[in-house]
């Protein structure tokens, strides 16, 4: 009885060693795991997600992750595109200049050369420029005021439905926070990002970003269940694009 005991006692030892040492070695699947030395990734389940704890509730209202003036913001953006074509910006914007280009994407076998539209709009009332770029994929567009901070952002396809990137940027680099909220709304075949609906809210991915490299907290949602896919914190500055080696967002 006693040796059973003993045995047992082993072990339960043993598995909870392992238990500690998984739990210390999980990483985010589709970053290099050599690099995630100074992450602490506390949720990285691409399969079922674990439940969401409220501090980290997928929504824009939460105060833990979004501040008051970000909120606002990012709301204006829902709205702020609804109307506008190749020659006709935001409200309070006259169009300064006008470029139509290609971009090439490569599958097997062939070139495909996709067009897009490329205007530049200027503020009435600040220095503030901004440039969109409008294709068969969605619209992008690049917002900078005199001080060339600003964002950009995305209304990109994703099958039917749609998906909201907006990065903060000063110059060229990511500042403060990326953001990706999903649209569940499927338009059918004639998709429009015009047609967009984010009246959910439904956040998927949100990072903390300091000088272009990640820095803080990086979370991802399953948007139809809210669940936490990853939750990790970069305790250094971690160089993001560089250290992909799968299919992850960029």
């Amino acid at each position: 009885m006693k040796l059973l005991y003993c045995l047992l006692c082993f072990f339960a030892e043993i598995s909870m060693y392992g238990q500690t040492n998984q739990a210390k070695s999980l990483v985010i699947s589709y970053l290099d795991p050599a690099s995630q030395t100074n992450a602490i990734v506390a949720v990285a389940d691409f399969v079922t997600g674990q439940p969401c704890p409220a501090e980290f509730s997928n929504v824009l209202s939460n105060t833990n992750l979004f501040t008051y003036e970000q909120q606002k913001q990012i709301e204006e953006i829902f709205y702020k595109y609804k109307d506008i074509t190749t020659n006709s910006g935001p409200v309070g914007t006259i169009l300064i200049g006008y470029d139509q280009t290609n971009y090439l994407v490569r599958t097997e076998g062939q070139t495909i050369s996709i067009p897009r539209c490329l205007s530049r709009f200027r503020y009435t009332n600040s220095d503030a420029v901004e440039t969109i770029t409008i294709g068969p994929g969605g619209m992008n567009s690049e917002y900078r005021d005199k001080s060339d901070n600003g964002y950009d952002i995305g209304f990109i396809r994703t099958g039917y439905g749609t998906m909201l990137r907006f990065v903060e940027k000063k110059g060229n680099s990511a500042n403060g926070i990326l953001v990706s909220i999903e649209d569940l709304f499927h338009q059918g075949k004639d998709w429009d990002f015009r047609r967009a609906q984010f009246s959910d809210q439904r956040v998927t991915e949100y990072r903390q970003y300091t000088n272009g490299l990640v820095l803080g907290k990086f979370l991802m949602w399953d948007p139809r269940t809210g669940k936490l896919i990853v939750e990790a914190e970069f305790k250094e500055p971690y160089d993001y694009q560089k250290h992909l080696i799968g299919p992850g967002l960029r």
